[in-house]
């Protein structure tokens, strides 16, 4: 039983930070996204604001669309994250659990040969 509550103990505390860190990571990658737009909106007003040339504003667009690219790509990688972290969390559940049957045959076949030796 001590084995039991050692596992559920340290992989539920696993399980939390796990679910901690992926939200901390969707937070940052929400965050990461809104403030690269708003980067991108105060640049272009900038541009609008002292009439620069087309290439520059070209430059602007540009630019504009790689912040929106990495926002995307930081919003999947952080998507794929939580879902790694859910594989291995429940991989470990499945392995808690198997200990546990495990656990319980041996207390089983132990009380079992107990009982027979007490008979003899």
């Amino acid at each position: 039983m001590g084995i039991s509550n050692f596992f559920n103990s340290l992989f539920g505390k696993a399980k939390v930070t796990a679910d901690e860190t992926i939200d901390k990571a969707a937070e940052f990658a929400t965050e990461a996204k809104e403030s690269l737009e708003d980067l991108a909106e105060s640049a272009s007003k900038k541009i609008d604001e002292l009439h620069l040339s087309e290439k520059t504003e070209e430059f602007i667009k540009s630019a504009k669309e790689k912040l929106d690219e990495a926002s995307v790509w930081a919003e999947e990688k952080s998507q794929q994250a939580k879902e790694a972290f859910e594989e291995i969390i429940e991989k470990v559940e499945e392995k808690i659990e198997e200990l546990k049957k495990e656990k319980a045959e041996n207390s089983s076949e132990t009380q079992t040969n107990e009982e027979t030796q007490t008979k003899e």
